[in-house]
């Protein structure tokens, strides 16, 4: 999609807005690509690094067999009006801090070869208006070890959706022919998702500390490819919107953290996690760094 045809549709949706309700439903369906540094694809690719299945630590070689079940819990930062502002190629500001904590359950279990795989899973569960539904994957290995060092490789991958009413929130919905409070006329809440498909490479280091070498700091990074889709359901001003956006691209993220071993079963870690995100926010035509970080933090139980 060219800069201009998006010049185009932004000005078809203004004249919509400006128009007086006549009663008539128009329908609204374009597929349009969009660079990976415009608004919309920075808030979608700022939403797939919150919750991306980082490693927690370094692939510690489990023996085969073994299983560890565990429970990841993540704080999402609160977006300013400004961040927030990315609708329409940024000239409208969608209502995107739905949330200040993200949660999941992990399981890993150990293979041959010093091989282990994690899983989770984040099920359909609605909270305030957004249900997600994610799957992750991942393989890891420690590729060289010492007696205090240890530094391991991680490939993994990502599938899911958000559902949620971003374009149109149920409180401007509500709020009816009130402008101040519903400028885009929205009729009722939309039924947007936006769909995830990401793949990372992440490359970690540990140290292990004290004789008994129970606390273990470590630093990660990694590279991550993503493929990111959102779908527009929304009823606004007489105008049914079914508008999709495409778009992929590279990003990377840097973590540093610890974990605890110091019980005979359970383990605890915590880690900050940093990821370097760009866009252009208009009026300006530079590319800008508005980057994610965040905390996670991370608590398992060896069940055999």
């Amino acid at each position: 999609m060219t800069k201009g045809k998006s010049v185009l549709i932004c000005c078809i949706l203004t004249m919509y807005l400006v128009a007086e309700p006549t009663g008539a439903q128009n329908e609204l369906r374009i597929d349009e690509e969009i660079d990976f540094n415009r608004t919309e694809s920075w808030a979608m690719k700022y939403f797939a690094s919150v919750n991306l299945f980082t490693g927690l630590g370094v692939p510690r070689g489990l023996d085969p067999g073994s299983v560890e079940i565990g429970f990841e819990l993540d704080w999402v930062p609160r977006l300013s009006e400004s961040e927030r502002t990315v609708g329409f190629d940024g000239t409208k500001t969608e209502d995107l801090n739905r949330t200040e904590v993200f949660g999941r359950p992990r399981l890993e279990i150990g293979l041959p070869w010093k091989l282990s795989v994690a899983l989770s899973w984040v099920p359909p569960i609605e909270v305030n208006d957004v249900e997600p539904n994610l799957f992750s994957a991942s393989l890891a290995r420690p590729v060289w070890e010492s007696e205090r060092w240890r530094l391991g490789l991680r490939i993994f991958g990502q599938y899911g959706t958000l559902e949620g009413d971003f374009t149109c929130p149920r409180r401007e919905a509500a709020a009816g022919d009130n402008l101040d409070l519903n400028p885009f006329r929205c009729e009722e809440p939309s039924e947007d998702t936006m769909k995830i498909r990401s793949s990372s490479l992440e490359l970690g280091v540990a140290y292990a500390i004290g004789q008994s070498q129970k606390w273990e700091p470590y630093a990660t990074a990694a590279i991550n490819s993503m493929n990111l889709d959102f779908q527009v359901n929304a009823r606004y001003n007489n105008i049914v919107d079914h508008t999709r956006l495409l778009t992929d691209g590279e990003t990377w993220y840097g973590t540093v953290g610890f974990r605890y071993t110091g019980w005979q079963r359970a383990m605890i870690g915590f880690e900050v996690f940093y990821s370097e995100l760009e866009v252009i926010r208009p009026p300006s035509t530079s590319v800008q760094s508005n980057s994610l970080f965040n905390a996670r933090t991370y608590f398992s139980i060896h069940l055999r």
